[in-house]
């Protein structure tokens, strides 16, 4: 039951099993936290690639409208009232395909993020929830775990309970190899404390690590290993 935690905080069990590993966590407090982690970590992937609406957005189209000629230029008698819905309806449909065509833009933005967050939950679900996982769990230097769960040739580091890391400073992921050498897995997002990461590429000869770096990242560590797992 121990091993149903990943695939229930993805949602991944069929009805039975889903009831069965719920009475099983009225009396597990380990996998309780395992199930919060593991929630913890998949949202986290969504929230990496989602992007909201640009702020100037409004700006943008309000700008064009100001911009744009409603209708032509007339003799002042020609001005009347049905001149005037003429014109009011020219603004508003010079405002709609303004405004079609900005939103068009953010909606395909939102469309590529919607993309991208689902092949994160579609890698990450992969990897949790395979038969062949390799997973290893430890407590981080100054506070807080982290744990790797590697599959095919992918990882996900998730970090729980992690302190902030000093003004100017972030959490970098290291992967090392088997004869020592380190490569940057990029810099870990924390949220009160929390994150996760998903790699592709990853070896199953290879170990993580994390380190406390400049914002930005460095080309090596700078500092020893907080966690080493692998």
């Amino acid at each position: 039951m121990h091993d149903l935690s990943a695939a229930y905080a993805l949602n991944a069990l069929d009805e039975v099993e889903r009831r069965r590993f719920e009475r099983h966590l009225d009396d597990c407090p380990a996998c309780t936290v395992e199930v919060r982690e593991f929630a913890e970590a998949a949202a986290s992937l969504a929230e990496r690639v989602a992007e909201p609406a640009p702020g100037a957005l409004r700006e943008r189209v309000m700008a064009d409208v100001a911009r744009t000629r409603q209708v032509p230029s007339r003799p002042a008698r020609s001005v009347r009232g049905p001149s005037w819905r003429r014109a009011l309806t020219g603004a508003a449909a010079v405002l709609l395909v303004t405004a079609g065509a900005a939103l068009g833009t953010v909606a395909w933005q939102q469309h590529q993020a919607a993309e991208q967050a689902q092949e994160l939950a579609d890698g990450m679900a992969r990897v949790l929830t395979s038969p062949e996982r390799v997973e290893a769990r430890h407590t981080v230097a100054g506070g807080g775990t982290a744990t790797m769960v590697m599959a095919e040739g992918d990882a996900v580091l998730s970090a729980a309970g992690i302190p902030a890391a000093p003004h100017g400073h972030g959490y970098q992921m290291w992967v090392i190899a088997a004869d020592g050498s380190m490569q940057s897995g990029g810099m870990l997002k924390l949220a009160d404390g929390d994150g996760s990461a998903f790699m592709t590429g990853v070896s199953p000869d290879v170990s993580l690590a994390l380190t406390i770096e400049p914002e930005g990242g460095s080309d090596q560590p700078t500092t020893e290993p907080l966690v080493q797992l692998g």
